[in-house]
């Protein structure tokens, strides 16, 4: 069997047989995609060995340039892959067995956004709806496409540092999963996971209720809550889209993405002394460990801080 009627196989397993996330297969694509083009696609999967996916390791970093955790995920599919057809009785000899590549990923600090960023950004639609608040938003016209689009940028901002969600996460949101009642959003998270994000408050929830009245002059019928001006599904590229022309539009330096929007969640929920275990749970992350970089995240705003002021000079004469 070749290696392209294998990665074939394993993912229509993974799309019948796990049940994983739209999100989780195309990662999975992508990831044997590169390793057929780097064997070829007729190649026997029973000639892989360890060595040549050491090579094949050694060919992303040195020639691809990749990040390390690219790396560590493009590998650990391909281990996935061969321990599913040993499984199987596809293979009789697993090359990932005592497979031993270490790949370090350099410690990187979340990039998060302060008050005043989080402001200018939160702003930036508010101004092209010539709206401050609420109310003056219930006089705009939202048939208009592009009014539409900057209210579903809003939402978006506004759910995404509320709730500290992925931007996967926030265009899977459905109507149904959404219990204004309890004021409570059912999240499906990473592996399938499910927890509940809350709408913390009046104002978002304001904006949401607000939303969903409007989205029924554009939706086609879908069940998800964003959509485009075509009444589609909001993807996560045109999520992305829409947070970064707020950033530059609100003359921000840096490009601005979802994921700074979940960082910022969480170290300013930890600035302000919520209990890591919430922030862990709020997050969805599997293990606490990766929410403590957060808490680097704090110390450094903290020796930011501290560095300013100085007292030391006090002492001079």
């Amino acid at each position: 069997m070749n290696i392209t009627k294998a990665s074939d196989l394993f993912i229509n397993y993974c799309r019948a047989g796990k049940n994983l996330s739209a999100h989780t297969l195309k990662a999975y694509q992508v990831d044997l995609k590169n390793f057929i083009q780097y064997l070829g696609p007729k190649y026997q999967i029973g000639d892989c060995d360890k060595y040549k996916i050491r090579e094949f390791v050694a060919f992303l970093k040195e020639k691809k340039k990749l990040k390390e955790s690219t790396i560590k995920r493009r590998l650990t599919c391909i281990k996935i892959l061969f321990n599913w057809l040993e499984d199987e009785g596809l293979i009789e000899n697993n090359p990932c067995h005592r497979l031993n590549i270490r790949i370090k990923i350099p410690d990187r600090l979340p990039r998060s956004l302060h008050s005043d960023q989080l402001q200018q950004i939160f702003s930036s639609p508010q101004k092209n709806l010539n709206s401050t608040n609420l109310n003056d938003l219930k006089q705009n016209d939202y048939c208009n496409k592009k009014l539409f689009n900057q209210l579903t940028t809003l939402v978006a901002l506004e759910i995404l540092f509320s709730t500290g969600i992925r931007v996967g996460e926030l265009v899977s949101i459905k109507l149904d999963d959404i219990s204004l009642a309890e004021r409570v959003i059912k999240i499906i998270g990473k592996g399938n996971r499910q927890r509940r994000v809350f709408i913390s408050s009046e104002e978002l929830y304001a904006l949401i209720v607000f939303y969903i009245s409007q989205r029924q002059y554009h939706s086609t019928g879908t069940k998800v809550l964003l959509i485009n001006s075509r009444g589609t599904p909001a993807s996560t590229q045109f999520i992305r889209s829409l947070v970064r022309k707020s950033g530059n539009q609100a003359n921000l330096t840096q490009r601005i993405t979802p994921h700074m929007l979940r960082h910022s969640c969480a170290t300013h929920l930890l600035e302000e002394g919520v209990d890591i275990r919430f922030v862990q749970r709020l997050l969805g992350h599997h293990s606490i460990t990766t929410t403590q970089m957060y808490t680097h995240v704090s110390d450094s705003s903290l020796k930011d801080v501290i560095s300013s002021a100085n007292i030391r000079k006090r002492l001079e004469v």
